[in-house]
């Protein structure tokens, strides 16, 4: 069976969902982003699957009291999920996989695809609807996977499988899901539109 690791924030106001806090307020852009957190925490535990949460900077807040975590290491995202995929590698050689914390598309089901997937395939990616990906797990990795790619872009999954075809990596796709960004992403969801809503 493979690892998981969950890349997030400490879920504090002004930190957070920084797109979302023109349109919401900073308070709210956290709520937003402390539902989505606490829903893939509890989707990680549902699906069975070993996991460590990767938080960006040491945190105290009261919800992830229970959950033990490491410092993301690196000075840019590639960095920091090559040496996460690195270290769950270490530790299973199955297979590694890393997600975000803001996809509520992101379902237990997909992490036992990704898992399978990696059973006869380098690399397997989630895509999302703004050119990024909601996931990405790997059975080996190299550094050149995350070599030039333009982090926070639309054309990170393209740049992505460029790199796994030099590479020769074998790449499956999983189906595209929504990354929640924007106001308009927010606005597909009615648990967010009535936590947005609610004072």
């Amino acid at each position: 069976m493979t690892t998981l690791g969950i890349f997030a924030k400490p879920p504090r106001p002004g930190l957070v969902k920084t797109r979302l806090i023109p349109d919401i307020g900073a308070d709210k852009a956290a709520r937003v982003y402390r539902y989505c957190l606490e829903y893939t925490l509890g989707m990680a535990r549902d699906s069975g699957i070993d996991y460590q949460l990767y938080l960006t900077e040491e945190s105290d807040d009261e919800s992830l009291r229970d959950e033990p975590y490491a410092i993301q290491q690196g000075d840019n995202l590639g960095t920091r999920m090559l040496n996460a995929v690195r270290e769950l590698l270490a530790r299973n050689p199955d297979g590694a996989i890393i997600i975000g914390s803001d996809c509520l598309d992101l379902h237990s089901d997909h992490l036992q695809a990704a898992a399978q997937a990696l059973a006869d395939h380098e690399l397997v990616l989630m895509p999302a609807v703004d050119g990024g990906y909601a996931l990405i797990g790997c059975s080996q990795v190299e550094p050149a996977l995350f070599d030039d790619v333009t982090w926070s872009s639309d054309r990170v999954l393209e740049q992505t499988l460029a790199n796994a075809e030099k590479l020769h990596y074998r790449a499956s796709l999983l189906e595209t899901v929504r990354d929640i960004d924007t106001l308009q992403d927010l606005e597909l969801y009615p648990e967010l539109r009535a936590l947005v809503a609610s004072n």
